[in-house]
């Protein structure tokens, strides 16, 4: 078992998701939206991203053969 320590970044928006997943922004709006990506809005009404829940999400997945 491998231990990794990360430290805990929010990516704001979905132009900085995007950059961060290195994704289209349009396919970051379309995941958002079916709950594929675990972003939340802030109080501005800005997708908010934390890298952690993020990787957390990944645990979820299974691989595809």
């Amino acid at each position: 078992m491998v231990t990794v320590e990360l430290k805990l970044e929010f990516y704001c928006g979905i132009k900085e998701i995007a950059r961060f997943l290195g994704m289209h922004q349009d396919t970051v709006s379309r995941k958002i939206r079916k709950g594929k990506i675990p972003a939340k809005k802030d109080d501005l009404g800005r997708w908010v991203l934390s890298n952690l829940d993020y990787y957390q999400s990944l645990k979820d997945v299974e691989p595809k053969p």
